[in-house]
């Protein structure tokens, strides 16, 4: 096999392309050294697909035997989105794909190669990175892929994806690696995508991409519609982390910072000293949270996390995320236009505020907020509707009919998200509002009454 690895990275880096313009510039001296060095070629592919093939599985919705015996609260039945994915631990029976592959469903249908049907339990879900984790039982020990490191792919080199797409099992497909570090796709939470021409279609989702030794350096996720040879990947070292915490705790566990960002532009720039598009400015920090604590202001410009350099908030929220509560990391930060760094704690992120608003959620609209707001419908965001002659929201320059965007950093398209948010603001507490007036974005401190 080690042979056969030597063989396929010179074929990859030399061989491959050479034997291309032979062909099509001077086929009379190829020859058969060409016609050789593509039958080479082939075989490491083929050998490559045997390998890699019966460790990728077919996942769809699992349905019980009969409704009657489905016990009360059993989600087994709610349909699942059909996908793939790819077993990492052949003896355990450990599978991971996609979180959408298996949303609301506590089991799955799970189809080996060569057709032999199981029933998975999904052991966890990681809705920040859509990566899950499914267990079947087995008495043999399955065909099963290595989780390679993702950390030294370089655009160029070759990829393969193995799935079911449009229901097409077992099918495999081949190209490069076109793009790394894509964010702002809008597909998850934290963004760090492999982008890839192997063909990925729906159905591909959870299945594997791997590099031409056979390792999976990624897991894929989505394409984008209507567009061609343009896929995405959740990298390889993303997924073992995830896989890791999700098998350990049910969970992953992330570090949490308590402030809001957003990207330096040029009026942001100017104002702080700085340059555009580069660091993150902090428009809000949270009472208590661990940056609060570190000396974290509002205004400051993050620079660097723990050495390496931020320019966007995904950026932020990943590097955050990869550090374990508890851990201390370095920030380099502008302030007033000097760079200084600050030494944050970080804590686990809260599913529930742990304070407490002392108003009952419907009192947000009482006359001490100084402000009553309405929802525009659905998810389109929530405006406000009234403010107070003589609170602070009117003094702080709050105007009937500014969109409200953010509250403390964290955003707000609901009137349950409005509330759900001041419910972690103590009375006393300090409210950062940040709202969308015309073509204008404005920050208003907003100090809410005892």
């Amino acid at each position: 096999m080690n042979h056969l690895l030597k063989k396929t990275q010179f074929l990859k880096a030399i061989i491959f392309p050479v034997c291309i313009i032979l062909f099509f510039t001077n086929p009379a001296h190829a020859g058969s050294t060409g016609q050789n060095l593509l039958v080479e070629l082939e075989e490491a592919l083929v050998s490559l697909a045997d390998k890699v093939r019966p460790s990728v599985v077919s996942m769809s919705a699992y349905v019980p035997p009969s409704p009657s015996i489905r016990r009360q609260g059993d989600k087994s039945g709610v349909p699942a989105s059909a996908g793939s994915g790819v077993i990492i631990d052949g003896v355990k029976g450990i599978i991971v794909t996609n979180g959408h592959v298996v949303r609301g469903s506590g089991k799955i249908k799970v189809t080996l190669l060569g057709g032999e049907e199981k029933v998975g339990t999904v052991l966890g879900i990681d809705e920040d990175t859509d990566i899950a984790v499914v267990q079947i039982e087995t008495e043999k020990t399955l065909s099963s892929s290595i989780l390679g490191d993702s950390s030294g792919l370089k655009i160029g080199q070759f990829a393969v994806a193995v799935g079911n797409p449009y229901g097409l099992n077992d099918t495999l497909t081949f190209g490069i690696i076109s793009g790394l570090n894509r964010e702002n796709v809008n597909l998850s939470r934290y963004e760090d995508f492999i982008q890839t021409d192997a063909s990925i279609n729906p159905g591909n989702s959870g299945g594997p991409l791997l590099n031409i030794r056979g390792d999976i350096i990624g897991i894929n996720t989505a394409i984008i519609n209507y567009a061609q040879s343009i896929g995405f990947a959740i990298p390889s070292n993303i997924v073992r982390k995830v896989v890791g915490e999700l098998l350990e705790f049910g969970e992953v566990r992330r570090g949490w910072l308590g402030v809001g960002i957003e990207s330096v532009t040029a009026k942001i720039a100017q104002e702080v000293k700085g340059r555009a598009g580069e660091g993150v400015w902090v428009n809000s920090v949270f009472e208590g949270d661990p940056a609060h604590r570190a000396g974290i202001r509002i205004g400051d410009v993050i620079l660097r996390i723990g050495g390496t350099a931020v320019d966007t908030p995904s950026r932020v929220i990943r590097l955050i995320g990869a550090f374990s509560p508890g851990q201390s990391v370095n920030l380099d930060i502008l302030r007033d236009g000097k760079r200084k760094v600050v030494t944050v704690k970080l804590e686990r992120q809260k599913k529930r505020p742990d304070k407490v608003f002392k108003k009952s959620l419907q009192g947000i609209d009482e006359p001490s907020l100084g402000m009553e707001v309405e929802s525009l419908g659905g998810d389109k965001g929530v405006v406000v509707s009234r403010v107070y002659p003589g609170s602070t929201a009117e003094k702080q320059g709050l105007r009937v009919g500014d969109y409200i965007e953010a509250i403390n950093g964290r955003a707000v398209s609901k009137i349950i998200e409005f509330k759900e948010v001041l419910s972690s603001v103590l009375e006393g507490g300090e409210i950062h509002v940040l709202i969308l007036r015309g073509k204008s974005k404005l920050h208003i401190k907003i100090t809410q009454k005892d």
